[in-house]
């Protein structure tokens, strides 16, 4: 306490002087320039202090302390004067106008004063009694407060989303409408969400840059609505790039973290945004400014920068706290980071917070370090005895499930019998994707059957219970839209049988009328995910993509298209559904970014549609120069895809249409990719190959074809099905046959051969054959080969398993195909 009035010793001397000292009270707070002179001025009129002073002290500190580092709050939180405010604010409640008693709540939990203390219960409680008559601004500010307290889902969430529900026609400011999407969410109904978005959307010119952090608040939330609502998600996109050049470093970085996390590609904010951020790596000076900058850069910078930014989250990283570092960590690993030092720092210092740490947050912690690598076993060991504490002291399904799948990270060689008792015993209240990650950590404890211990039900009576129970909850699921989210949220399809598997599927086709034009894109991210091509859902969302095209934004095409290209699937009434998606893409194209633009005529030439007008769009020399810096601010991983589709539209557009005049242009981008393929040779079928052709003469093995396809076998007959030999010994390194050189060699009515053993990734769940292979093959025999293609499912079926079979199965393969 000395410190305080040692080191302000002339704030002291201002708020002595009689000039100050005889005017009211309020009026000299307001004058007040630092906490210090604040705090002083509170001591000496403790006695004439009232709750109007409280409010007007509370936000005169903040003020002073917005913008400083996180541990400067306890300093302030700590002070006798800052205590006394709290108690008079509690003694006095009833005194406060409503906006005063918001204010202060919301001041206090800014200062991060703990949710269970009196002052903010109370504060909570009186706000809720008086719930009625607070206007718009307060119930907004109202609900933050209980959003940061972790109260999502309370009942007095659920009264003010009712209240705003009554009143919604007169909101008309975007920040707060914006505050409320975020903060309702998951208590709103499907209804109230929609005229709260359609409502910001319709005032949101209204924006100025103070509002910016409850546009950026929204843009965090807009997984759950990115395909429909995507008009919205444009006009933040305009409001963020027409306000670029006055954001500060924290604002700068929180939006291109959102963009990247959603992987929204339809924006040039990331790309705008980058070079000013890596202008900051040297200049920031704030943890948690810079947490958020490491975020955002971590992902999509060169290896330079990578370097620069983990030498300077060296001298930021002791000042982080809890969420910082966090943050940090997942960018760690979405970067594979290799800097052993800064991993083994970054762990030591969460290992000092694990005793805080919430279940979710124990969860991030352990994938995000058994990703990286990290052997500290002293801490690994700790994470387990907080994973098993939270989950046995859980009585959530979902947290349970979240600490159960982390446990199976840290590769246990025992469970104790009380969490597989308390997995039993949820199992039958979960969603699907606690589902996924109880089934996760069971089959992980498969592999060693002596983790269960002494439980009385085995790793298969759990995960058959698992699959019952899902099955049930099928048959009683009626609103496709939360089908569609749990589906969406799973990850992985192991764990799914094939009962399950078509007990989804079923279930979408029970509900196919409630599919509309909102939810229609998720329909199509679920049946490329199911991997299935079930005919009356693709039915139902080609005639609902024709009746509302109009409602659906042109970026939303692109999803809707994926399963009928994806999948290899013709619609009835085909050409005219392609037809009215083409012309809704060409008429609002100046909407859509490269990479969108470039994916869209992708997925038509994939479904063997080639629009001229979207063909010439995209090869173009200033637009594959916006794609090109437009994939400069992508992820890696995704940057990389996005090349690859391009060499794959060129490639099509080339061979199926060479009165285009395209150039094929991607054969150093092959050559360069060729280099790191790993090839499987099939050497039983190579074996096969040669004793049926009459030895190693006769067949290719990795073959490149002109526009660089790869094949495993090439051999060649001629008229009266004989084989012709091959002037020079095949060998691994001599890959790169050239069929314009090998023409002449044919003799007349021989015929090329090009054998393809298919993994179970080239088919539908219904053995249906892909877009992707279906188009190489229709490619192969364009360019002159006759292709058999050998799927790994028959290839490796009972009948075949046999010598002689597989020779007789060839056989009748080369035969049929010629």
């Amino acid at each position: 306490m000395f410190r305080w009035r040692s080191t302000f010793l002339f704030s002291l001397r201002l708020l002595q002087t009689p000039s100050i000292k005889t005017e009211p009270l309020l009026d000299q707070l307001k004058k007040c320039t630092t906490e210090y002179q604040v705090f002083q001025l509170l001591g000496m009129n403790r006695s004439a202090l009232t709750v109007h002073h409280v409010s007007c002290a509370v936000n005169l500190l903040w003020h002073f302390q917005e913008g400083k580092p996180e541990k400067y709050f306890g300093q302030i939180r700590d002070h006798p004067e800052f205590i006394l405010l709290c108690t008079l604010a509690q003694n006095k409640i009833d005194l406060l106008d409503d906006k005063e008693l918001v204010e202060v709540l919301y001041t206090l939990i800014r200062f991060q004063v703990e949710a269970h203390d009196s002052v903010i219960q109370q504060l909570v409680v009186e706000g809720w009694r008086r719930l009625e008559r607070l206007d718009l601004p307060a119930l907004s500010k109202f609900a933050v407060c209980l959003k940061k307290q972790d109260l999502t889902t309370s009942p007095l969430l659920g009264q003010i989303a009712n209240i705003v529900d009554q009143n919604l026609k007169y909101a008309d400011d975007p920040a707060i409408l914006s505050s409320l999407l975020v903060c309702l969410q998951a208590v709103s109904s499907p209804m109230l969400q929609e005229r709260l978005i359609l409502r910001t959307e319709s005032v949101i010119q209204r924006f100025d840059l103070s509002g910016i952090r409850h546009a950026f608040r929204v843009m965090r939330l807009f997984y759950k609505y990115k395909f429909t609502y995507v008009s919205l998600l444009d006009k933040y996109g305009t409001f963020f790039k027409q306000n670029i050049g006055t954001m500060d470093g924290k604002s700068l970085s929180n939006i291109t973290g959102a963009y990247q996390h959603l992987r929204l590609t339809d924006s040039d904010f990331p790309m705008m945004a980058k070079p000013r951020l890596v202008k900051m790596i040297e200049t920031c000076n704030d943890p948690e400014t810079f947490a958020e900058l490491f975020d955002a850069l971590s992902k999509v910078s060169s290896p330079h920068i990578r370097d620069r930014l983990e030498e300077q989250l060296l001298t930021f990283i002791d000042e982080m706290n809890l969420n910082q570092l966090l943050a940090v960590l997942k960018a760690m690993v979405e970067m594979q980071c290799r800097n052993h030092v800064l991993i083994q720092k970054i762990g030591s210092l969460l290992q000092k917070h694990l005793d805080t740490c919430k279940p979710t947050q124990l969860f991030y912690i352990t994938d995000a370090l058994v990703q990286l690598s990290y052997h500290n076993t002293k801490l690994l060991k700790e994470l387990q005895r907080h994973l098993h504490k939270n989950l046995i002291a859980s009585i959530v399904p979902s947290e349970v499930a979240t600490m159960a799948k982390a446990l199976s990270l840290l590769n246990l060689n025992q469970v104790d019998d009380a969490v597989l008792s308390k997995i039993d015993t949820i199992i039958q209240q979960c969603n699907l994707p606690s589902m996924e990650k109880i089934a996760v950590f069971l089959m992980q404890l498969s592999k060693t059957p002596r983790a269960f211990g002494n439980h009385h039900k085995t790793h298969r009576e759990l995960l058959q219970k698992l699959s019952s129970c899902a099955l049930v909850r099928l048959q009683h699921v009626d609103n496709l839209d939360l089908l569609l989210e749990e589906c969406i949220q799973v990850k992985t399809r192991q764990w799914m049988d094939e009962e399950f598997t078509e007990g989804l599927l079923d279930t979408c086709q029970r509900l196919l009328h409630k599919i509309t034009w909102r939810n229609v894109t998720k329909v199509s991210i679920f049946l490329i995910q199911m991997n299935h091509a079930r005919a009356p859902i693709l039915h139902r969302v080609a005639s609902v993509t024709m009746e509302d095209i109009a409602k659906i934004h042109p970026s939303g095409i692109l999803i809707v298209l994926r399963p009928f290209s994806v999948l290899n699937y013709e619609p009835p009434q085909g050409r005219e559904f392609f037809n009215i998606c083409l012309q809704h893409v060409l008429k609002h194209k100046d909407l859509l970014s490269p990479s969108c633009l470039m994916q869209i005529c992708y997925v038509f030439t994939l479904a063997k549609h080639f629009p001229k007008e979207l063909i010439n769009a995209v090869f173009n020399i200033t637009f594959l120069r916006q794609l090109d810096v437009q994939l400069t601010s992508f992820p890696h991983a995704q940057s990389m895809s996005l090349r690859h589709c391009l060499m794959e539209l060129n490639r099509a557009v080339c061979i199926e249409h060479p009165e285009y005049q395209i150039p094929w242009f991607h054969d150093p981008y092959c050559q360069h990719m060729k280099k790191k393929e790993v090839s499987s040779m099939h050497q039983l079928l190579q074996e096969l190959l040669e004793e049926i052709l009459g030895g190693k003469h006769y067949t290719k093995v990795l073959v490149t074809t002109p526009y660089c396809y790869s094949i495993d076998f090439e051999f060649i007959l001629d008229k009266d099905k004989n084989p012709i030999r091959y002037q020079e010994p095949d060998s691994v390194s001599d890959n790169a046959i050239k069929m314009h050189k090998l023409d002449g060699q044919l003799i007349e009515g021989g015929q090329r051969f090009a054998v393809e053993l298919l993994s179970p990734k080239a088919f539908c769940q219904n053995t249906h054959l892909k877009g992707q292979f279906a188009m190489k093959k229709r490619h192969l025999e364009i360019l002159g080969y006759h292709v058999i293609q050998i799927p790994s499912y028959e290839w490796n079926s009972v009948t075949i398993t046999e010598r002689e079979n597989q020779l007789q199965y060839l056989k009748k393969k080369i035969n049929a195909d010629h």
